[in-house]
């Protein structure tokens, strides 16, 4: 049967509408959150980690179908669009790079004499591509730099008295024991920036026994992930962002074949691991007796890839304009070409669960009391490529960027237990921890520390590109208690990056609403609380980043 009303009818009702008095007032607000729906999860969760969108990566068409989703959830739900150009799409342009089939090498030689020594891809050394240019050729002198951290407020350089200036510096893997966890990721994530500042044109990174421990040489091989795309964002003046522009290319060298760079030198590469193992790490730097030339070939092109972004407005006519902004990265890793059978990362705990735990909040949300402040929701890109799409949102918001107030991001959270307990890292930096907490204890939920500080997951997910705008932020996972480190260790040991983490593993659909839950509780509580959030006073980040702080 049609569904169009006869003219006549269609007319006469035009006509009737224009007596009818002006619609009742909605209803209020209700008290309470509604509950989380478990089986919206697992809908979500079975599109996003499906085949059909071959991973998820950046720049793909797997990708977009993914955000076409998201996007139409958000218009589902009732979210404002608070993208581009009343979209919910904030697109970004991105420089693509993969590596060339050819045309990879790293040659080390005796300064002094010219002597080689014999270094082989894939056996002794490992090379990806390179963002700088499709063919980048450097040679310098080396210079052994330890872990290559700077830290002023420990009063550690280790370049100190070194002469870095078109030269190569090779340096360990990782970031020294005994910094505070959180700050020691940070000083971690500046490592290539310290060399840039400093005059090196290329790196060489050398394995260690943590590292090796974490992800070893022999994975990074195996795995094909070096064949993988590398990206960055272009800017509206079309120049590629490189927060390390002078370093040109770089190699990553096994723990066992390291040792040869540290021939002839006086001091012993066992001890020098044994020293970097050490509380404090206070690994000697010095120059290396041999130069090091490092050529790569890669195939550049450009992408577009987007965040997609939806809010609920405040009600508060002041308040409204301070904006709490929920976030979890959409993106995966997309196929792995170079190994046999199932090729497709489908990511479904990482980060499927993520978005699909944040689509359902935001139902919840929308369908829940009023909020004072406004909530944005934000789907984001390339966080797999470096955190870039949140790294680009921080630096383009699509609001005044001094309006928005706080961020909580959700990143890989293993919904394969009933959980009970919450991670929150950066959680003790701010005033958001008052909030998390009043929420955690409504659902009987405890808080844990961080269970993994030598893997620096505080510098490693897309809240930290908020917390480098100055922002607080927080990242959650569910805990490590009732199970969760052996499901944490047995997914990152089995499927962490790899075409397993799908939909065929356990997933407690249930846990995953427990997730959800807790998520828009923590949202609520900040949207309403009587003061915005703030750093601690003094805090690490806050003075690193110029945040606003209590008094």
């Amino acid at each position: 049967m049609s569904r169009s009303l006869p003219s006549l009818v269609l007319a006469a009702a035009l006509m009737l509408g224009a007596c009818v008095p002006a619609a009742p007032p909605p209803p209020p607000a209700p008290a309470e959150l509604p509950e989380a729906n478990a089986e919206n999860i697992r809908a979500d969760m079975e599109f996003l980690a499906s085949d059909d969108l071959e991973g998820r990566e950046a720049g793909t068409p797997g990708f977009d179908l993914a955000a076409d989703y998201v996007a139409a959830e958000f218009s589902e739900i009732g979210l404002k669009p608070a993208g581009d150009a009343g979209s919910y799409m904030q697109t970004i342009t991105f420089l693509r790079s993969v590596r060339a089939p050819e045309g990879r090498l790293m040659e080390v030689t005796n300064t002094a004499t010219g002597a080689p020594v014999p270094f082989t891809e894939n056996v002794d050394y490992a090379m990806g591509n390179s963002l700088s240019a499709p063919s980048t050729d450097v040679t310098g002198e080396a210079v052994f730099v330890g872990f290559g951290i700077v830290a002023p407020d420990l009063g550690r350089d280790d370049y100190a008295g070194l002469d870095l200036n078109g030269k190569i510096a090779v340096m360990l893997s990782g970031t020294p024991k005994g910094i505070q966890s959180e700050e020691r990721a940070f000083y971690g994530s500046r490592k290539f920036v310290n060399a840039s500042e400093r005059g090196a044109i290329g790196i060489v990174t050398l394995e260690t026994a943590t590292s090796r421990g974490v992800y070893p040489f022999e994975r990074l091989i195996r795995e094909g992930r070096l064949d993988g795309a590398s990206l960055t964002w272009i800017s509206a003046d079309g120049a590629p962002f490189d927060r390390a522009p002078n370093i040109k290319a770089g190699a990553s060298v096994s723990l066992d074949s390291a040792a040869k760079l540290f021939e002839g030198t006086g001091e012993s590469w066992p001890a020098i691991l044994e020293t970097a193992e050490a509380e404090g790490g206070t690994v000697k730097s010095f120059a290396l007796p041999y130069t090091i030339h490092l050529t790569q070939t890669s195939t550049h092109d450009q992408v577009q890839s987007a965040n997609v972004i939806g809010m609920i407005e405040g009600t508060d006519p002041v308040l409204k304009n301070e904006v709490i902004v929920l976030t979890a990265h959409l993106d995966h890793i997309g196929i792995t070409r170079g190994i046999e059978g199932d090729q497709i990362n489908n990511g479904a705990l990482d980060n499927a669960s993520g978005i699909a735990t944040l689509l359902e909040a935001a139902r919840m949300l929308k369908a829940g009391p009023a909020m004072k402040r406004s909530v944005m929701f934000i789907a984001l890109t390339a966080e797999e490529k470096g955190l870039l799409g949140a790294q680009y949102f921080a630096l383009n918001p699509t609001v005044p960027k001094g309006n928005i107030v706080a961020n909580v991001n959700l990143d890989m959270p293993i919904l394969t237990y009933p959980f009970t307990d919450l991670v929150v890292f950066g959680g003790a930096r701010s005033t958001i921890i008052e909030e998390v907490e009043k929420a955690a204890a409504e659902m009987d939920i405890t808080l844990s520390p961080d269970p993994v500080p030598d893997q620096g997951l505080f510098t490693r997910s897309d809240h930290f590109r908020f917390v480098e705008a100055g922002i607080p932020s927080v990242y959650l996972i569910p805990g490590w208690e009732n199970g969760g480190a052996e499901e944490f260790a047995r997914h990152m040991t089995t499927n962490y990056h790899r075409p397993s983490d799908d939909m065929a593993n356990s997933i407690d659909f249930d846990a995953a609403a427990r997730f959800a839950a807790i998520k828009a509780r923590i949202a609520l509580a900040l949207a309403n609380a009587d003061q915005r959030p703030l750093w601690r006073k003094d805090d690490f980040f806050a003075r690193q980043f110029n945040g606003p702080m209590e008094p």
